[in-house]
């Protein structure tokens, strides 16, 4: 299981994750020269509701436009931890980050399977 699955597994009140959450993309961000950094990370162990998804799916494409309209860099990372998905929906992502950067990196700690694979695959780097 990845990274992301892990780190969350541990006993911290959400306060804690969130600062942990912060310092940790800050301090990526600054090793790579200031750039914008998005994660894409879901947890396939974790229990959810019914129709709560875990892999990337039409619902995922708001939030992502939501999220990179707060950034304004020319270069992103995107920290990617996922099953899988739907490769129609990483198409519109990846049009998404490319309608608005130059240079895309993607950064995965754990897993990328399927088409988060396909999403990893369209950066400049990995």
């Amino acid at each position: 299981m990845g990274i992301y699955a892990e780190y969350l597994e541990r006993n911290m009140s959400f306060q804690d994750v969130t600062a942990e959450r912060k310092a940790q993309l800050s301090r990526i961000s600054s090793l790579r020269g200031g750039r914008d950094v998005l994660v894409y990370a879901a947890d396939p162990r974790k229990h959810r509701p019914p129709g709560v998804s875990v892999m990337i799916d039409y619902n995922d494409m708001v939030p992502v436009a939501d999220q990179l309209s707060n950034l304004s860099g020319t270069a992103i990372d995107v920290v990617v931890e996922t099953p899988g998905g739907y490769a129609e929906i990483v198409e519109d992502l990846v049009r998404q980050l490319r309608h608005k950067y130059r240079d895309v990196a993607f950064i995965v700690p754990g897993m990328a399977k399927s088409a988060g694979t396909i999403m990893v695959m369209s950066g400049n780097e990995i």
